[in-house]
């Protein structure tokens, strides 16, 4: 695409050493069924952008021959040495906008989205939300673990609803209501560069993905978020794996991510 072709829309891929999923993550995004209707025009494209976050492993070498393939839907591969997912993800999305994309959404390497979720998770955008959630659910290819996550999932909601009680009160950075995830998001553009977007820091450091939510909220409100519970993506529990059940739920449940006192540099 030329730079008067690219679409207002793309979706944007952080990457560091996946050359074992990433090709399934891809795949999965040339599958999509994108269509928003809304505000006077149809949005029906969209581009891929990959960032490398300083691989050593054949992650580039399998973008790359995804894109070789000549897929339905073009990705672009662009790297980011200063390794941290924030930055990764800051990177990325300051260059989508950058070369005209209105409408971001975010998916991680080694997620699987479901058919309709692009049109699902930026339809809210379209009609005026400023920055949406999806629902993750757990990859079954992995083994029985997924099923049993996903089967428990309720529990994660029955959290958030708690956590919106105890925060309704407070000001509206600090007041919680859904969580918004890296796998399953999406916001526009001028909200992200009004809010400071994600900050660049390393994934042990700081829930970029709250923080972001935290610097949308103190602008918009609580009118400026939505859930998109339609949305769906499944994630790998790659980390759930290494680090056991309870360092799982401390790792999103702790505002010092290396509290967990195991570093697992998995996205």
């Amino acid at each position: 695409m030329t730079g008067e072709q690219k679409s207002v829309v793309a979706v944007i891929v952080p990457a560091h050493n996946e050359e074992k999923y990433i090709a399934h993550t891809l795949r999965a995004l040339d599958r999509q069924e994108f269509r928003v209707v809304g505000d006077g025009r149809v949005l029906d494209t969209f581009r891929v952008i990959v960032v490398d976050n300083a691989s050593t492993d054949g992650t580039r070498d399998v973008v790359a021959a995804h894109i070789a393939s000549n897929p339905r839907v073009p990705v672009e591969l662009i790297t980011e040495l200063e390794k941290g997912t924030g930055c990764a993800v800051d990177t990325a999305a300051r260059h989508a906008i950058a070369t005209g994309a209105h409408y971001v959404a975010r998916t991680d390497a080694d997620c699987l989205p479901r058919t309709d979720w692009l049109s699902r998770v930026i339809a809210p955008l379209v009609g005026g939300k400023r920055l949406v959630a999806g629902r993750l659910r757990a990859r079954t290819d992995e083994g029985s673990t997924g099923y049993v996550f996903n089967a428990v999932g309720t529990f994660w909601r029955l959290g958030h609803l708690l956590q919106w009680w105890a925060t309704r009160h407070e000001a509206d950075a600090n007041r919680r209501s859904f969580a918004v995830c890296g796998g399953n998001m999406a916001f526009d553009a001028d909200i992200y560069l009004t809010s400071g977007g994600f900050p660049r820091v390393r994934i042990d450091e700081a829930n970029e993905d709250d923080m972001l939510q935290r610097r949308v909220r103190a602008i918009t409100g609580v009118r400026g978020l939505a859930l998109a519970p339609k949305a769906v993506v499944y994630i790998s529990l790659r980390r759930l794996k290494a680090v056991g059940v309870k360092e799982f739920a401390a790792w999103y449940g702790t505002e010092e991510r290396d509290s967990t006192g195991k570093q697992v540099d998995i996205r």
